[in-house]
């Protein structure tokens, strides 16, 4: 099972993409609205840049995919009510993966700061999209992460960073995970 793999090899078998101009504007177009209204915070409208059964998976693990706009939109706008954020994503990378669809992969950069913590992160995303009645939408997205600058603002947080630094986290879960 691959868990990780170089984005210049998932790039290397990408299939061109033979839309025309206007299409790779909308995608262009609903990028930069899912960067300004996630920032925004307007998660009515960022929610309904999604397909109902859209899928967003943050990191390697397919275990933390989360399904449907709803569940989407419930998660962000809880793990981001009391946080600021910059998202920016460019140099679109296009493939065609069947009718009506394509895979677009974004360099990207972005910074999240709460009462918690502060993070900068690079990296890139991996995007799905569909063409549907309504026009292109988002049926996937899946942030890769490439470099990350995590600083704690609380203690909490330091504590936490500093247990997973030692394997605690982990062998905590496991053990919770057999009982």
């Amino acid at each position: 099972r691959v868990l990780f793999r170089s984005r210049s090899r998932q790039l290397a078998k990408r299939r061109p993409c033979p839309y025309d101009g206007t299409a790779m504007e909308g995608i262009v177009a609903l990028k930069t609205q899912y960067c300004e209204h996630l920032d925004g915070k307007d998660w009515d409208r960022w929610a309904d840049l999604f397909t109902e059964e859209a899928v967003m998976q943050v990191g390697p693990s397919a275990d933390a995919a989360v399904r449907g706009r709803a569940a989407i939109k419930k998660l962000l706008a809880r793990q981001l009510r009391r946080g600021r954020t910059l998202h920016q994503a460019w140099n679109p990378e296009v493939s065609q993966e069947g009718e009506g669809r394509v895979r677009v992969v974004w360099d990207m950069k972005d910074r999240v700061s709460t009462p918690l913590y502060e993070l900068n992160g690079t990296g890139f995303y991996e995007d799905r999209y569909v063409q549907t009645d309504e026009g292109w939408k988002i049926a996937g997205v899946r942030l890769h992460r490439t470099k990350v600058d995590l600083r704690p603002r609380s203690a909490v947080m330091r504590a936490i960073l500093w247990m997973h630094e030692r394997g605690w986290l982990w062998r905590l879960s496991r053990e919770a995970d057999r009982a």
